[in-house]
């Protein structure tokens, strides 16, 4: 937590440093009673990368975030200020190194092998998608909106910062040779995924009494789209510096699924499958692969595969 100097980004980095010396404790502090099974180590390894996944969102927060402070009639300054764009790319820069980069240290074969037989790719991919889903959230993606079209820019621009996210899931393809493996490869398939909900996905409706300005500019849609169109052109580019030919299948792989991805004629809208808008801030529940009891102000999350 961002106790004292509310730095969520030094606080979450610190956090993650507690997080890599409890991985090396695991397996020792589970293991000391003989003929015991496993069901404690795997409970906790579930909960470690559940608590990462909260870590990670803290920094989330800061995008499209605001700095609040109670104000009343007579006192100097504004109740409520957006973050600071260079405190918001810095947000995005570290999840870029820490969330959307392969976590090895939660890898251990000493583990896995003890308690599951297949699931590590799965289990992170799950705990990536989430705080992927979280951070292109649509509700953050409107107050970026709003906060440009206010401030100007001063404000982190929704542009740079889809740009800014492409680039941290697909930084492979700006290096002089490429590889891509598993897990990478399951983030960007999850990255997919999320835009394709956005560009093809049911425009929600909004609950009784909520205003029609609540759902924001619709500059969703095509800014994702010119993010595909941008991604598409980078892939190409990136394809004759393969160097296996699992990197090459995939990159084709995803160039097919962009094609998709834009043509309305592979995504057809069903008559009746609009969405309710849920009104309130990002919302943990909704995100993929956590399982937990959200009743309490410390919801305790588990990530499975």
């Amino acid at each position: 937590e961002a106790v004292g100097d509310a730095d969520a980004v030094k606080s979450t980095a610190l956090g993650v440093k507690n997080l890599q010396r409890v991985a090396k404790m695991l397996l020792p502090a589970t293991t000391s009673k003989k003929g015991e099974p496993y069901d404690d180590l795997a409970e906790l390894l579930g909960r470690m990368l559940g608590q990462w996944v909260l870590e990670m969102n803290h920094v989330a927060a800061l995008v499209g975030g605001v700095d609040s402070q109670q104000k009343y009639v007579g006192q100097q300054g504004l109740a409520f200020t957006p973050v600071s764009k260079a405190r918001q790319k810095l947000a995005v820069a570290f999840l870029g190194e820490n969330a959307f980069i392969t976590p090895s240290w939660m890898i251990d074969p000493e583990i896995l092998g003890r308690i599951e037989a297949v699931g590590a790719v799965a289990r992170i991919r799950n705990a990536q998608n989430s705080v992927l889903t979280n951070l292109l959230n649509s509700g953050r993606f409107t107050r970026l909106v709003e906060q440009e079209a206010l401030h100007g820019s001063m404000t982190y621009r929704p542009v740079e910062f889809l740009s800014d996210v492409r680039r941290a899931i697909w930084q492979e393809l700006d290096g002089p040779q490429i590889r891509i493996d598993a897990f990478r490869r399951n983030l960007q398939r999850a990255y997919l995924d999320v835009a394709n909900a956005k560009i093809n996905g049911n425009a929600p409706t909004l609950p009784a009494g909520v205003p029609v300005g609540f759902l924001g500019s619709g500059d969703e849609k095509p800014f994702y789209r010119a993010e595909m169109r941008a991604l598409d052109r980078s892939i190409a580019v990136a394809i004759p510096k393969t160097m296996d030919r699992e990197t090459r299948a995939h990159l084709e792989g995803v160039r097919d699924q962009i094609a998709r991805i834009l043509d309305p004629r592979f995504n057809p809208v069903p008559a009746n499958g609009a969405v309710t808008l849920r009104i309130g801030l990002d919302d943990p529940d909704l995100l993929t692969g956590i399982a937990g009891n959200t009743t309490t102000c410390w919801p305790d999350y588990v990530i499975r595969p």
